[in-house]
């Protein structure tokens, strides 16, 4: 594997671990808000699926990390649906049973 597909590998997994942490849900949501935060939150996932496709070679010994990165930047795009969730049925249920 080539310098140039490490990098991307790199930046890939960097982004799924930032976004699959919440860490960048919740700093996107602070800093532009809801509307903009989901936005750049899925676009950052998107590029990290994107980063970790171009790393990608055929009949590379890589191969795992690339899907691995790749799908998992795909699927914590639907973390802000199950915090929202959680937040609007859980939360709720268990105040009301503390007060």
């Amino acid at each position: 594997m080539s310098i140039i597909p490490r990098i991307f590998l790199t930046l890939s997994f960097f982004l799924l671990f930032i976004n699959g942490s919440a860490l960048g849900f919740i700093l996107y949501n602070e800093r532009f808000n809801t509307l903009f935060g989901y936005g750049f939150f899925i676009f950052t996932c998107l590029v990290g699926a994107v980063f970790a496709s171009i790393a990608e070679e055929p009949g590379s010994t890589k191969r795992f990390y690339c899907r691995y990165c790749f799908y998992g930047n795909l699927f914590v795009i639907v973390f802000p649906l199950y915090f929202h969730w959680v937040a609007d049925s859980v939360f709720p249920v268990v105040i009301e049973t503390l007060l």
